[in-house]
């Protein structure tokens, strides 16, 4: 603290040069930092707990292991920062030990300049450290309350990449004739490619929009987990047509157990 109050008062001696920042006006700056260094213990980070988690974890995804890798993403990528700003620590802890021995006057400014960027550094450490415990306690979660086991591995998220899929694109065909009346040719694709006819999706979306309207009507307001339990009745229906295409493309096997990690292996 002592040397970023060094900072900013040289930074009010140059104001006497300023045309706009007079020396006074720099001063009241200096004085305001003070609240906003403790004000700024709060950020550190780029996102808030709660867009971490009803935003960043939601990704439009249904599926819980995605969840998890998109929490194992986050964690991966945040523990990077902390490792760079780490070995960034150290190597700055002997530039400073060879400069104390140097000791002029040039080595003295960059003694207080890496000083600085250091006090600076442990705000950004501190919020990346939140983040990873935040994603660490939302993995455990989502595991414990999906009856996930603890070793689960690849094969257990590929097999439920097909109800992901399933309830994705009926979620995004919905969205479609809400809004515009008909499916995009995109979403009619993705239908196609886990073996759901178009005009037969579009029947069964179109029954379910218009109980949502019933149930307005009569002042019932239906709620996102009634579109949940939409998406959830689309997967029982639908959840093995996908079979139909593999069979028309040649193929017998969907995942290729030989090549998955097995927490077993």
């Amino acid at each position: 603290m002592t040397e970023l109050m060094k900072i900013e008062e040289g930074i009010e001696q140059m104001a006497s040069s300023m045309s706009t920042m007079t020396p006074d006006k720099v001063s009241t700056i200096s004085k305001r930092m003070v609240e906003m260094d403790r004000a700024n213990k709060s950020l550190g980070r780029k996102n808030t707990q709660t867009t971490n988690q009803l935003m960043t974890l939601t990704m439009m995804t249904d599926s819980p292991y995605r969840r998890l890798r998109q929490c194992l993403t986050q964690i991966e990528n945040k523990r990077s920062a902390v490792e760079k700003h780490y070995w960034d620590w150290r190597e700055k802890e002997v530039e400073l030990r060879e400069l104390e021995e140097a000791g002029d006057d040039l080595s003295q400014i960059k003694i207080q300049r890496y000083e600085h960027e250091r006090a600076r550094g442990i705000l950004y450490i501190e919020g990346a450290l939140k983040e990873i415990a935040v994603f660490q306690e939302a993995y455990e979660e989502i595991r414990k309350n999906n009856n996930i086991p603890e070793e689960w591995d690849e094969e257990d998220a590929e097999m439920d990449e097909i109800k992901h899929h399933i309830r994705q694109a009926f979620r995004q065909s919905h969205r479609d004739m809400t809004l515009t009346g008909s499916i995009t040719q995109g979403n009619a694709e993705y239908l196609e490619q886990y073996g759901i006819h178009l005009q037969t999706a579009r029947n069964v979306i179109a029954k379910y929009i218009a109980t949502c309207e019933k149930m307005l009507e009569e002042g019932n307001i239906p709620n996102v987990n009634h579109l949940y339990e939409f998406l959830d009745s689309a997967v029982e229906v639908f959840g093995q047509e996908y079979k139909n295409v593999l069979a028309h493309m040649g193929l017998e096997n969907l995942v290729r157990q030989e090549f998955l990690y097995r927490s077993t292996q």
